[in-house]
């Protein structure tokens, strides 16, 4: 259908703006969809700079200027195969999350990527939803218990 008025074009740069993220305002389990590079720890393959991901905030650092934050993988990584690291991959089912993902995913839990609040804000990252209490409660309590993390780490990000 064409759009002669650019009302569509117009309707989706709103939806857009209303999505950016107010980094102020994140809360634990948020859900963020923002550009991530190699500085932030992503290994990025196919020649690619940055490449989009899902994130959830899982804490924040003590001075306030950035989050912790887990991947959304829609694969497990196969580096990641070994017990150990399958232990640490959380499902979310697309029935729980049908306004954000496609398919079944994976919350990677062996893995806390730290970011600048000024970073998110700055690539426009966007808030696209939360984790349903059941699975913000399931996470926050296995990053409290699990030794894949030392007592450092999960003080920095107040998580114990």
């Amino acid at each position: 259908m064409e759009d002669k008025d650019g009302v569509l074009a117009r309707l989706q740069a709103r939806i857009a703006d209303a999505e950016l993220v107010d980094m102020s305002s994140v809360r634990i389990g948020d859900i963020l969809y923002v550009p991530l590079d190699e500085d932030d720890g992503l290994t990025l393959t196919g020649g690619y700079d940055t490449r989009k991901k899902y994130i959830v905030i899982i804490g924040f650092t003590p001075e306030g200027i950035a989050v912790g934050a887990l991947l959304i993988n829609s694969e497990i990584d196969p580096s990641k195969r070994s017990q150990e690291m399958m232990d640490c991959q959380y499902p979310l089912l697309l029935r729980d999350y049908r306004g954000i993902l496609d398919y079944d995913s994976w919350l990677d839990c062996s893995d806390i990527f730290e970011l600048s609040k000024q970073k998110v804000a700055e690539r426009k990252g966007r808030l696209k939803g939360r984790l349903i209490s059941a699975d913000r409660d399931r996470v926050m309590q296995f990053l409290k218990e699990t030794d894949v993390f030392d007592n450092v780490t999960k003080r920095r990000f107040g998580i114990i």
